[in-house]
């Protein structure tokens, strides 16, 4: 980023020589390069704590899962209780496409930090191999082409020549915001059976930068995430379909690594169709983080969750965190094919995962 002069009329006779250096702003941008750079050396993906409420997001190779199509809508809003948190939003449709043999997927993301000083969009485009191993195994590999775009507004920022210095109001859009834009790319793994599914994702193939200074160093580290988990059914009145009353339990485990922070996560859904509770504890190999309580309903073809992390670290008074989640599947064919006595290799069997 390069620094352009702005002149200002500075009366030294009101001034001391210490407010004139402060007022300069390639000062202030030193500074802040210097306290800031090493937190970019290890920055994260924001993240979600309703995995499977927001598939695409966690692992590409989900697209398509659900056969028929599906909209999903996230919203996160971390540590409430500390003014200008963090707030993420992320949006996806994806379906399985016969001709492509293999699922298609739109994802589109947003992360807001400081009020806004710090904003990160992503939208990224997915597509899906379905390759049937066996009768019940089948394996899918997602390739995901991505736009990263991160934003940073110096306007939301207070120096000290703001305070000593008349500023004009209209300065030109590129002294108040430094935009990066590049591209991404990710790899998704998934297999399952009826009863067991596992997965592997691997996030930033390519270098994604974040710094806004010449020095090109400090970047989002590659993500890493492992994921295993199964449906044990207790009771189930219909073979093929799920009806009022049906009782299934979903244990899982998720790994998360990127740069030198590892999660684990475990944790279980309990499903009393149309509802689902759940709880899931994560933490890292040292320290507890969060337990997170979620609890969902179905409707036929709408789904809603909601889900809240009670802080288990030093960070104290943060108001833990807030998610909401909305699916809607639209009715298609290809359900009408895996439900019908077709050939094998005409068959759509669906991911027996949770839906939250």
């Amino acid at each position: 980023m390069q620094n352009k002069i702005i002149p200002y009329n500075v009366d030294l006779s009101k001034k001391n020589i210490i407010l004139m250096i402060l007022s300069k702003r390639k000062f202030f941008l030193l500074v802040f390069y210097l306290f800031l750079a090493p937190t970019l050396l290890f920055g994260q993906d924001a993240h979600f704590s309703q995995f499977f409420a927001n598939p695409l997001y966690m692992n590409p190779a989900f697209a398509g899962t659900r056969n028929c199509p599906r909209f999903s809508i996230n919203f996160r809003d971390q540590w409430p209780a500390i003014p200008k948190s963090y707030i993420t939003f992320s949006g996806s449709y994806d379906q399985h496409v016969n001709i492509l043999h293999g699922g298609v997927g739109l994802l589109v993301s947003a992360d807001i930090a400081g009020g806004g000083i710090q904003q990160t969009y992503n939208a990224g485009l997915i597509y899906n191999f379905r390759l049937l191993v066996t009768h019940k195994f089948n394996l899918q590999f997602a390739l995901q082409a991505n736009y990263f775009s991160s934003v940073f507004n110096w306007r939301n920022l207070t120096f000290a020549s703001d305070m000593i210095l008349d500023i004009p109001e209209d300065l030109p859009t590129d002294y108040l915001y430094s935009v990066k834009s590049q591209f991404d790319a990710n790899f998704g793994l998934l297999g399952y059976t009826p009863y067991l599914y596992f997965g592997f994702a691997l996030h930033h193939l390519l270098p994604v930068e974040l710094s806004f200074f010449t020095n090109p160093s400090y970047k989002i580290g590659m993500k890493w995430t492992g994921h295993l988990g199964g449906k044990i059914t207790i009771k189930q009145k219909m073979r093929d379909s799920e009806s009022f009353g049906d009782v299934y339990l979903y244990p899982n485990m998720i790994f998360i690594s990127q740069g030198k922070y590892n999660y684990l996560h475990e944790g279980f859904y309990f499903n009393f169709y149309p509802l689902t509770i759940g709880a899931w504890l994560r933490h890292n190999f040292k320290n507890l983080d969060a337990l997170i309580f979620a609890c969902g309903i179905e409707y036929k073809l709408l789904r809603i969750g909601y889900s809240y992390d009670f802080n288990l670290n030093k960070l104290d008074r943060t108001g833990g965190s807030h998610e909401v989640s909305l699916q809607f599947i639209i009715p298609c064919k290809n359900e009408q094919v895996h439900n019908s006595p077709q050939r094998r290799s005409n068959r759509i069997s669906p991911v027996a995962c949770p839906n939250f």
